[in-house]
């Protein structure tokens, strides 16, 4: 009985390990084929080629310029150069794709072919070598299943088609990117020259008079299309140089980004408003061109309240904009100088009349007043009519508005300027400060290091040495306190004489204007 039980057991236990072994190869067969399948996916994965397209800037010929204007043509060319920065991607469209397309595939179609017949030419020197019959035919044999691996990865490269990225990052040649610019080729030789410079294209322009105007060409050729691909040319005037070089700069963003430009549109009321977008002052109901991207659109109007919107611009698009300026509220306003009837009174540089003078101005609005009198006394103030809820720098404050009464002060001799001579004066003593201060750290240096080499080895020559350098070194710190006394008085002379003249700012505290 306990035979048969350790015979039961023993057969028991053998099923489990072989029931064990089964599990591990099954496990490891699924495994293998999981990795196999891992791989041939990872074989089949494409890298993508053609990952960079660089531009090479050329010399913008300026030398039909007159000597006195050449220097509005360099400046001309680095800003538009400079708004080459703003790319940072291209766009390809099917044939620039499908150029660099066939390029990479005979390319590499061309490597794998002479591979092949390199190893094709080893193969048909075997004979020469003079090998015994037993090693040539081993030989010949690793060499045959060479050429039969080089033949099926032709075949395999005739037939794939090279993965070219659609949208390659931007940059300018390593010349350019050092502040060097080549001499533009002579007809016939731009291709040539975009293979020298390793460049998918170059951009070259000419800058000439023009009837007393200038006349912009510029041009840019591509390897792609072995033609010049992009011609632009404006002419313009000395006044309209910062809105026309905007609107040349935009278009050579847009061709070279290969993205087309957007477009807004913007109409205000009132009618006359003057529109600027992204600081340049541009036609109202005039369709501007510009990049895609945020830009910043700016409405002015008199008697408005200004405007501001940021707008999100999209490539190819045609935006319309409506912009309804608010009128500004008005408030009275009464200016007098009690002392001095019949002045004058400006406001920013246009003359509105004479004390005391009654006028309609804008609430929640800064303005600048000016009073003269025939004398020749002034005085100015910075406004901001409050409405009736606030507290206000004039005098009745029941109604929206109220009564500016203003001083007046004799101007200063003339030829005398003290501002000008309080900042000298100032800057003298900032410099006086600056020297005799680390002057009497470093003798303040000497006298410490003398006091420690008499304590350890006193004579009465370094004693003598140590009284003399302990006066020096009392006068100048007395010296350097005098000094920084002046620096502190020349500091507060000029701050009041630079705030003196300044106009003051009348808003919150009730109080007369001075």
């Amino acid at each position: 009985m306990r035979k048969r039980n350790a015979l039961v057991q023993k057969e028991v236990a053998c099923f489990t390990v072989q029931g064990y072994c089964c599990l591990a190869l099954v496990f490891f067969c699924v495994a293998g084929r999981v990795c196999a399948l891992g791989t041939s996916e990872a074989k089949t994965e494409k890298t993508p080629q053609n990952g960079e397209w660089v531009l090479a800037v050329t010399a913008f010929d300026i030398s039909a310029l007159p000597i006195s204007r050449q220097q509005i043509g360099e400046d001309m060319t680095r800003r538009l150069i400079r708004s080459l920065g703003a790319v940072h991607t291209r766009s390809r469209m099917v044939r620039e794709y499908a150029y660099y397309g066939d390029y990479a595939w005979s390319k590499t179609r061309a490597v794998a072919a002479q591979t092949l017949a390199a190893k094709r030419g080893e193969r048909d020197l075997l004979v020469y070598q003079g090998d015994p019959e037993w090693k040539y035919r081993k030989r010949l044999k690793v060499i045959d299943a060479e050429i039969q691996k080089l033949e099926e990865a032709l075949i395999e490269t005739e037939a794939e088609i090279p993965l070219i990225v659609l949208e390659p990052g931007f940059k300018l040649t390593e010349e350019n990117i050092k502040g060097s610019f080549p001499v533009p080729p002579a007809e016939g030789g731009e291709y040539r020259f975009c293979v020298t410079q390793k460049a998918d294209a170059f951009l070259t322009g000419k800058i000439i008079e023009f009837h007393g105007r200038f006349y912009v060409t510029l041009r840019m050729y591509t390897r792609y299309t072995r033609s010049f691909q992009y011609e632009d040319s404006v002419v313009f005037s000395t006044e309209t140089t910062d809105q026309m070089v905007n609107t040349l700069a935009n278009r050579l963003v847009a061709t070279v980004s290969g993205m087309p430009l957007g477009a807004v549109v913007v109409h205000t009321v009132p009618e006359d408003a003057r529109v600027f977008i992204d600081s340049s002052l541009a036609g109202q109901a005039e369709t501007i061109e510009r990049p895609a991207g945020t830009i910043e659109i700016e409405s002015f109007a008199d008697q408005h309240e200004a405007v501001s919107i940021p707008l999100e611009l999209k490539s190819g698009e045609l935006a319309e904009l409506y912009i309804n300026l608010q009128p500004l509220s008005h408030g009275a306003l009464n200016i007098t100088v009690p002392d001095k009837p019949g002045a004058s009174v400006y406001r920013g540089a246009l003359y509105i009349g004479q004390t005391p003078l009654s006028m309609d101005t804008p609430m929640h609005h800064y303005e600048y007043y000016r009073v003269e009198t025939p004398e020749g006394e002034h005085t100015s103030v910075v406004l901001s009519l409050e409405d009736s809820r606030t507290k206000s720098a004039l005098q009745g404050t029941a109604e929206a508005g109220g009564t500016l009464v203003l001083k007046t002060r004799k101007p200063p001799p003339e030829g005398t300027k003290p501002v000008e001579k309080a900042r000298r004066r100032f800057y003298g003593a900032y410099g006086r400060f600056w020297i005799t201060l680390p002057v009497a750290f470093v003798i303040q240096g000497i006298y410490s290091s003398q006091i420690a080499g008499y304590q350890a080895q006193p004579t009465v020559e370094l004693y003598e040495d140590i009284m003399v350098t302990q006066k020096i070194s009392i006068g100048a710190w007395i010296v350097f306190g005098a000094v920084s006394a002046e620096f502190v008085v020349r500091t507060v002379l000029y701050l009041y004489n630079g705030w003196k003249d300044a106009p003051q700012l009348a808003r919150s505290t009730q109080r007369k204007g001075t």
